[in-house]
Order: structure tokens, then C-alpha cells, then sequence
């Protein structure tokens, strides 16, 4: 839950597959949740907006989830972060 009783939570989704992006980004509305999607590292990295919950693909089109969320973490206060992948 957001540290704003009464507010839903925001969550950073950073997915670059689109159906994928699209499928997780409805189900996380869902829930309700506020969730802004980055398709790759440098769009999250340039997301300003303060997040409850990092969910990050491992794999991006400019590097890894992991890289990503060491920048993330040295940026911002830190959230929950959770990877998540479709390789097998």
C-alpha cells in the first residue's frame, strides 16, 4: 500500500514486450494500482514520479533488469523490486 492511506499504491512496471506489457498492466490496474510502464532502462531510469513497487523484466533492449535496478536503487529511496521473465 502507498505510505498515502486511502491512495492506491504506484507501481513501475518496466516491460518492452508489448503484449506482455499490455497483459501485465491490466492486471495490475486491476487491483487498484496507479502503474507507469517503461519499455526499457532509460525510460524507467527517467521516470521523476516516487513508486511503491519496481516489477522489472530481466531482460531489456538496452541491458539487464539487474543493471537497471542497481542505477534504480541508487537514485531512489527503495521499494519493493521484484524480476520477472519469459525465458525459460
Amino acid at each position: 500500500m502507498s505510505a498515502n492511506r486511502g491512495t492506491p499504491p504506484r507501481l513501475l512496471l518496466v516491460e518492452d514486450d508489448p503484449i506482455s506489457a499490455a497483459f501485465m498492466h491490466a492486471a495490475l490496474a486491476a487491483l487498484p494500482a496507479e502503474v507507469e510502464l517503461a519499455t526499457d532502462g532509460a525510460q524507467a531510469l527517467a521516470a521523476t514520479a516516487s513508486f511503491d513497487l519496481w516489477l522489472i523484466d530481466a531482460n531489456l533492449p538496452d541491458g539487464s533488469g539487474g543493471v537497471l535496478l542497481q542505477h534504480l536503487r541508487a537514485r531512489h529511496a527503495h521499494p519493493i523490486a521484484l524480476a520477472h521473465t519469459a525465458d525459460a
